[in-house]
């Protein structure tokens, strides 16, 4: 046995799957299909299970409980479900789109330990579900794309452990899934109406909500552009006008600030040969020359950072300036920015207010179809 479940990790199984199919689908051509046989063994029976394209796996490495997949099996027929009691735990099956009918429901009643079951695309109906009363561990069982009615739906109530159903695309009614539900308040089942029309609601809600904002945002828009569209050509004017006076009080502070640096350095000169004669007086005390040269050097030092000081003060006067031209001329700015974007911004407006109004028709069609 653990031979042939000794299958490559997971990501692999899709792959080989799709081969097998193919495979399997070329030798049936022109003949009948696999005559059940009865297996001697559990090999036997694993064996007779590749034979008509289908794959066993154990669902963990040190684990018994099995997974068993017929969905590509073209040979399967309800008899060779015969096979399956004999691997015991067979916990997963999946039997979707193959020729099984209710008659192999028989087989699969017998599987007690199975929690998912895959039927669908198959021929089961109602009758078929009789069979499985008795999977008191199913918790998940696929029925998309059969014939089963709101009367197969009364047989899965005998399921303790059923917590997801697939039912689309079958014949049951919007009440036979009322009716189940109401009696398994744990078992989620799709589709589910009640839980589908609420959700298309809320979607409609979000919808309408949606195109009252961009119907909002377009009147603002249009608005705008009806505003400041004819004065764009006047607020270029202006905002070229601002930019000059913003230029010339740059030059200003640009200037300011050379002439700061500039007497900043000569005051730093002055006073290093203030403080160098002011050293050579000490050294050689009585020299009248030297004294005088020192006094007038600290004399001129301290000149040269008074008037650092005043360039400093304008520049920081310049500076201040040309924040106020900018403050002042920035309006002329953003008004001159909206009018060359108005119509633009007007125009997104309405696209805007266009796909809501699709989103609220995809959203109304969809709650229709929900009624």
């Amino acid at each position: 046995m653990t031979r042939r479940i000794g299958l490559p990790p997971a990501f692999l199984v899709g792959g080989i799957l799709l081969i097998t199919e193919m495979l399997s689908q070329a030798a049936v051509l022109g003949r009948e299909p696999l005559p059940y046989r009865p297996a001697a063994s559990i090999e036997d029976a694993l064996g007779k299970i590749e034979e008509l394209g289908g794959s066993v796996r154990r669902l963990t490495p040190s684990g018994d409980e099995l997974e068993v997949d017929f969905r590509y099996g073209t040979d399967l027929r309800d008899t060779h479900l015969q096979y399956l009691p004999a691997l015991k735990k067979v916990v997963i099956l999946r039997l979707s789109d193959t020729a099984i009918t209710d008659a192999g429901l028989v087989h699969i009643g017998k599987l007690v330990g199975l929690k998912r079951l895959h039927l669908e695309k198959t021929a089961v109906t109602d009758a078929g579900l009789k069979h499985l009363e008795g999977l008191t561990d199913l918790e998940y069982l696929n029925l998309y794309g059969t014939q089963i009615t709101d009367g197969g739906l009364e047989r899965l109530k005998a399921l303790p452990k059923l917590r997801q159903l697939f039912v689309w695309r079958t014949r049951v009614t919007k009440n036979g899934i009322a009716g189940l539900q109401k009696a398994m308040p744990a078992l989620r089942l799709v589709p589910d109406p009640a839980r589908d029309r609420r959700r298309a609601q809320a979607a409609l809600e979000i919808a309408r909500s949606a195109l009252a904002d961009a119907e909002a945002a377009l009147a603002a828009a249009t608005k705008e552009e009806e505003e400041l569209a004819p004065k764009a050509a006047q607020l270029k004017k202006e905002v070229d006008e601002a930019t000059k006076r913003i230029n010339e009080a740059r030059k200003l502070a640009d200037e300011a600030r050379k002439t700061a640096d500039g007497a900043s350095k000569r005051a730093a000169e002055l006073k290093a040969q203030a403080e160098t004669a002011a050293r050579e007086a000490r050294n050689k005390p009585g020299d009248a020359a030297l004294e005088k040269q020192a006094a007038q050097r600290t004399k001129s030092a301290e000149e040269a950072r008074q008037r650092a000081d005043d360039a400093h003060k304008a520049f920081d006067a310049a500076q201040k300036a040309l924040k106020a031209v900018q403050t002042e001329t920035e309006p002329i700015r953003q008004r001159a920015n909206r009018a060359a974007k108005a119509k633009k911004l007007r125009e997104d407006a309405q696209a805007a207010v266009e796909n809501a109004r699709k989103q609220q028709e995809y959203a109304r069609k969809q709650l229709a179809d929900k009624d």
